[in-house]
């Protein structure tokens, strides 16, 4: 599976220097209300192995590394990006190894405890794609590892979105958010002029719909709704944060890879044999 215009726009803003300076503009928005869920969700990475994909310039790689996870490799699509996070590895010295290539058509020859993608399924383009992607990630953890990433929120409106306050607090807004399943929703992030403005697009999919691709491979869902830090609140107030929790960008999805469901799926196998026949009725 080709992705190529994901790869060439990551490649362009890290290639012009907006993929750093973008981020450097949503550090509050990171610190205070994306960080704090995400570390909820993984509790103690500590001594624990970790899989980071789609991993950019390693911004979140690192984070987990050295929160004490380990060890930990980091994949991307953009070699652009792998070159930076590479570079930035050379100079920290953090132990990570970074890869070059599309979760698809990866093998790795060893699991892990952890598996994160900070942002990943949103840019795939089907519900073909979603399943062969968290088939790859279900192969790729240990027995009741867990997969967490940050997803375009299911439930984002629109017509309560306001992108002035959004772009000037959090340096990100939207110009477009089809309420569909697979609806295209058009991001700006970094906060940038709009000479400057870069655009990523990607889709939006329905909690529904990625359950149950998720129950079918054998991970048991969970959905974690977003909350602001309790130093963000102290420092800005809730009222600052109103809007944002009121429609937030990106909601986290976390997916258990059961061995019971895997246990239970072989046993409903076993039963449905016809004794008679000697073979297996098809389930």
């Amino acid at each position: 599976m080709a992705h190529d215009e994901i790869k060439d726009k990551y490649d362009e803003v890290q290639a012009e220097g907006l993929y750093e300076e973008g981020m450097a503009r949503m550090a509050l928005y990171h610190r205070h209300c994306q960080d704090p869920v995400i570390f909820r969700a993984l509790a103690n990475v500590s001594g624990k192995s970790l899989l980071d994909l789609a991993c950019g310039d390693g911004f979140y790689t690192r984070k987990f590394r050295r929160a004490g996870a380990d060890p930990v490799v980091g994949i991307d699509l953009s070699p652009q990006q792998i070159n930076k996070a590479r570079h930035i590895e050379q100079r920290e010295g953090l132990g990570i190894e970074y890869l070059a290539a599309d979760v698809v058509s990866l093998e790795l020859g060893q699991r892990f405890d952890l598996v994160t993608a900070i942002h990943l399924l949103h840019y795939l383009k089907s519900g073909a794609e979603i399943e062969a992607v968290l088939r790859k990630i279900h192969h790729a953890l240990k027995d009741d590892g867990c997969f967490v990433t940050m997803i375009a929120n299911p439930e984002f409106d629109l017509d309560k979105h306001d992108p002035e306050d959004s772009r000037t607090k959090f340096a990100y807004y939207f110009s477009v958010a089809e309420p569909d399943n697979g609806g295209l929703m058009r991001f700006h992030p970094g906060g940038f002029s709009k000479e400057r403005e870069i655009t990523i697009e990607f889709h939006r999919w329905h909690r529904e719909f990625l359950n149950e691709i998720a129950v079918a491979l054998g991970f048991t869902p969970e959905w974690h709704e977003p909350f602001v830090s309790d130093e963000g609140l102290e420092q800005y107030g809730a009222a600052f944060f109103e809007n944002y929790l009121a429609n937030p960008q990106s909601k986290l999805l976390r997916l258990t890879k059961s061995v019971r469901t895997d246990q239970a799926r072989h046993r409903e196998r076993l039963a449905a044999i016809d004794v008679d026949g000697g073979g297996l009725a098809p389930l």
